[in-house]
């Protein structure tokens, strides 16, 4: 039972982070801040930038 609880922890968490990543890509876009400078200060690669701005006008 223990395991379950902790898988359904850790999706929550990891779902949480996605979504303020998408926040965070979203605003930075706004400011017209690059996908290369995104990804960089948030230490994700470009594609996932990408994939994450995708996710914001879906």
């Amino acid at each position: 039972m223990q395991d379950i609880i902790e898988q359904y922890a850790e999706k929550r968490a990891q779902k949480a982070v996605a979504e303020n990543d998408k926040k965070v890509v979203a605003k930075l876009l706004g400011k017209g801040m690059s996908i290369e400078e995104i990804a960089s200060i948030l230490d994700i690669t470009e594609e996932q930038v990408r994939e994450l701005a995708d996710k914001r006008s879906a």
